[in-house]
């Protein structure tokens, strides 16, 4: 077997990377309250408690997120399709290649997926207070910093290359139980 056919199963179904990014937040929680858990439990009194740390985490950090990880996972699904990548070489070398192919998305991702994640975590965490000033200098204008950039591409890289090798991790293993499939 030297070359396996690309399915994109895990990019085409999101709910995949949905369990990844909710068990990487699980795991950053955990590590947190590890680190630092005196500054957790301070957090967690100023939110009212541990229903309210909750709350907060998931409204305005997990769900949004949830947002930015559904168009991630898109654009490498759909730069697949324009780059007609329907087949993977085994080798050390096509992996990186393969990987390198998807740089440009991942750097360029923060463009398309903030505008949006922006929106829902603000109608998410402001609401019902809504006011389009607050929207528009902290939620769009105020994100577009190198500082936020940077924090976000961060992220991007390690969800995106995690579900991009995943998918391909999947394949590979699809391949091996059934080496008619591959070549």
């Amino acid at each position: 077997m030297d070359k396996i056919q690309l399915s994109r199963s895990y990019l085409k179904r999101p709910t995949y990377a949905i369990y990844s990014l909710l068990f990487a937040a699980l795991l950053f929680e955990i590590a947190n309250w590890m680190l630092l858990p005196e500054r957790k439990l301070e957090m967690v009194e100023s939110y009212g408690g541990i229903l309210g740390y909750l709350y907060i985490a998931i409204r305005g950090g997990i769900l949004p997120e949830l947002v930015t990880l559904s168009i991630v996972v898109a654009l490498i699904d759909g730069m697949h399709k324009v780059l007609r990548i329907k087949e993977f070489n085994l080798s050390w070398w096509s992996l990186l290649r393969y990987n390198l192919y998807f740089l440009p998305v991942m750097l360029l991702a923060f463009f398309v997926f903030n505008p949006i994640t922006q929106s829902v975590r603000y109608l998410l965490v402001e609401f019902p207070r809504y006011d389009l000033r607050t929207f528009w200098e902290n939620f769009i204008v105020g994100t577009y910093t190198w500082k936020f950039y940077f924090k976000s591409l961060v992220v991007v890289l390690l969800l995106g290359y995690f579900a991009l090798n995943s998918s391909l991790l999947r394949d590979f293993v699809k391949a091996c139980r059934n080496p008619v499939l591959s070549r």
